[in-house]
């Protein structure tokens, strides 16, 4: 196992971890100018755009589906951080990928294999929570919250296409955390 780890399991891990972290390359706004993802994630000291964003989509489809005044203010204040923890996870493999390559503990493989677990829920989580704000733009859009714009200037400009992005990578993560239950990867 430790032979194959450290080759193919290893490389594959690393790869995956830097594609995933390459959605903040994803484009938020395309006209006038590219606007990227990491310039509006997390600014300091302000509120991010991209959490904004997301919330908005969210409360748009509960709004549309009358659920909204039942849901509890708590939930959309943390949604805005399961992006981060997103990063967070990731920023997680992509360091203890290295480690156990280099370290070669087998007892440090199986404790973080266990771990892995764990962050997969998270990451199912994490999904779920994104799927009702890929739903939400195109209620957005249908209850006129774009103003008069076409869906294509829509896709193009308020963030759909970064939230379609993180939805597919966040699956292909979670996939990734809960084959390592079956010794696939660290």
């Amino acid at each position: 196992m430790s032979k194959d780890y450290e080759g193919k399991i290893g490389i594959g891990q690393l790869i995956l971890c830097l594609f995933a972290s390459a959605t903040l390359l994803i484009p938020i706004v395309i006209e006038p100018s590219l606007v990227f993802a990491f310039e509006k994630i997390m600014p300091i000291g302000t509120t991010s755009e991209i959490a904004a964003m997301q919330t908005k989509f969210i409360q748009s489809l509960f709004e549309a589906a009358n659920i909204y005044d039942k849901l509890p203010a708590e939930i959309f204040s943390i949604l805005p951080y399961s992006i981060y923890a997103f990063y967070g996870i990731v920023a997680f493999d992509l360091v203890f990928t290295l480690f156990v390559m280099i370290s070669r503990s087998e007892i440090l493989r199986q404790i973080l294999r266990a771990f892995s677990i764990f962050l997969g829920f998270v990451l199912l989580i994490i999904v779920l929570a994104n799927v009702p704000a890929i739903a939400g733009f195109f209620t957005c859009y249908f209850n006129n919250g774009f103003g008069d714009k076409l869906i294509f200037e829509c896709i193009k400009n308020e963030g759909f296409l970064f939230f379609l992005g993180f939805f597919v990578l966040a699956v292909i993560v979670m996939i990734n955390q809960f084959s390592s239950f079956f010794g696939k990867t660290y």
